[in-house]
């Protein structure tokens, strides 16, 4: 008996878990990044919601490596208040159009071919409930070239 209803109880969380990610895939939108960024230059994020209720993203950085997708950890974003490319946004009930901006730092970066990311978004209704993902489209940053002077 004891089984039954813990098997009951876990198909009901997991409707209750695509219900929720379902209901806020209709309210939010997030628009997509650019495919080629420059050192220096900014990504911008912009986040609508359209539904009544605050909507939490959490925001993580993946580099493709070996064809596959791991979570990079290095702080290549000068970002208020946040630390190692990860922070919770939240948006606001009928909020439309939030805008985020990440400068990115002037570092050394790889070729095109090996510097290959893409932005991963957690989100949900609560904080500390992120259960719903969804990724960016995939972006790389332009390699730093050192300018090299003859001698004077």
């Amino acid at each position: 008996m004891r089984k039954i209803r813990c098997l009951v109880l876990f198909a009901l969380q997991g409707i209750a878990c695509y219900l929720n990610a379902q209901s806020m895939e209709g309210c939010l939108k997030i628009d997509s990044v650019l495919t080629e960024y420059d050192t220096g230059s900014s990504v911008s994020f912009h986040f609508s919601n359209s539904c009544e209720e605050n909507i939490y993203i959490s925001i993580s950085l993946e580099k493709r490596v070996d064809g596959r997708w791991c979570i990079f950890a290095q702080d290549i974003f000068h970002v208020p208040y946040t630390y190692k490319v990860q922070n919770i946004i939240v948006l606001k009930g009928c909020e439309v159009n939030q805008k985020e901006e990440w400068e990115i730092k002037n570092i050394r970066y790889k070729r095109k071919d090996e510097n290959i990311y893409r932005f991963k978004y957690n989100i949900g209704r609560k904080p500390d409930r992120l259960s719903y993902t969804e990724y960016s489209n995939m972006f790389h940053i332009n390699k730093n070239v050192e300018k090299r002077h003859g001698k004077q």
